[in-house]
């Protein structure tokens, strides 16, 4: 090993320890969860406890050549073909190449340092509540709101589940618990997860900035996996992931990006501002129990996330102060549905009453058996 490949080894080493100091240092402050404790570095190991293969490069021995696509090591002499394209241009920083023992490849990892230039277009808030039937409901205060939904997205994430399911029972029967197929399913069930939040997220911020939003709330359910956790809002929702893509494509376009703790927000009442603990009449509708109105409930909670900075100290001990809101919901919600070979694809406008009728009068469908439905 080269001198100032042993020196990045070092220096990544250090910073891991100075990042577990860090957390020491907030847990006392009382700013972490009482259950979550600091562990020292370790070893670095993948899921599985094996060894990662990682080689570490200084910012200032290797060059990259996009048009030619090669990353030339220079204390080594040695020239390597990547695929794909650079995304930003700016200060390169560490390269860092990760061999991948289930896909038989070598990936490189290289920060990039760019100064953000970019302004909000205007003044306008926006919230957003982030769901499993409804990934994201958000909510502008001009009274546009949309809605994507996660049917498509949840489907294919179970499908993933029932291959690996399948493959585990094989390696079972076989007195194995790990092989390189079943990893290779893991992967691209985490692959495919990360793609369709990452454009959804993308496409939100950009829809929002276009309309002139310089601040989104997002609620963040604290202690989701200690508290209610189960095999969708766990396994199949990453809440501190998503959150921090916001705040990077928020940095990204210029839109401040506010944190909160959602708590209340389905109990509490968009349109009075009181809590109702039995104000969820249906799945998918809240009804206020003082005024008599029927609102989306995922759209009750957006609208309670972007006032809660409003009622920070107000002492209302959880409710939510009654509020102006303005010119309210529009009544037609922008609705995205995931597609496998489209992505994010925008549905054909549907009043907002027409959806609600149909989540109040919906009854299950009985089919004969034997007989297939289209």
């Amino acid at each position: 090993m080269l001198k100032v490949n042993a020196q990045q080894v070092a220096r990544k080493n250090a910073e891991d320890w100075r990042s577990f100091f860090s957390l020491i240092e907030e847990k006392k402050e009382g700013k972490l969860p009482k259950w979550f404790r600091p562990r020292p570095p370790g070893y670095w190991k993948d899921e599985n406890g094996k060894y990662k293969l990682i080689f570490i490069i200084r910012n200032d021995r290797y060059e990259v050549n996009e048009s030619e696509r090669t990353i030339y090591l220079k204390d080594f002499k040695l020239s390597l073909r990547f695929k794909g394209k650079l995304k930003w241009c700016g200060k390169l920083g560490r390269l860092e190449i990760h061999y991948d023992d289930a896909r038989k490849a070598r990936y490189a990892h290289i920060p990039v340092e760019v100064e953000s230039t970019v302004e909000s277009r205007g003044s306008l808030r926006a919230s957003v509540d982030l769901g499993i039937v409804n990934l994201a409901t958000v909510y502008v205060e001009d009274g546009k709101w949309y809605i994507f939904k996660g049917g498509g997205v949840l489907s294919r994430y179970e499908y993933y589940g029932k291959r690996t399911s399948e493959v585990q029972k094989v390696l079972a029967r076989h007195g194995q618990r790990r092989g390189r197929k079943l990893k290779l399913l893991y992967d691209k069930r985490r692959g495919f997860l990360k793609h369709a939040l990452n454009s959804m997220v993308r496409k939100i911020m950009e829809e929002l900035g276009q309309k002139g939003v310089s601040e989104v709330v997002i609620g963040y359910p604290r202690e989701i996996s200690r508290n209610h956790g189960n095999k969708l809002t766990v396994n199949f929702w990453n809440y501190s992931y998503v959150v921090k893509r916001f705040e990077e494509i928020g940095e990204e376009l210029g839109i401040k990006i506010v944190r909160v703790n959602e708590s209340y927000t389905s109990k509490s009442c968009s349109l009075c501002g009181e809590a109702h603990e039995s104000g969820r009449i249906k799945r998918g509708l809240f009804r206020c129990p003082r005024m008599g109105k029927v609102i989306n409930a995922d759209l009750n909670g957006a609208i309670n996330i972007l006032h809660i900075p409003e009622s920070l100290g107000s002492g209302s001990g959880g409710q939510l102060p009654v509020r102006d809101r303005g010119n309210g919901p529009k009544a037609r919600p922008v609705v995205h549905l995931w597609t496998n070979g489209a992505g994010w694809v925008l549905l054909a406008p549907t009043s907002y009453e027409a959806m609600k009728m149909k989540a109040v009068n919906h009854e299950p469908m009985i089919r004969p058996k034997g007989t297939l439905a289209l």
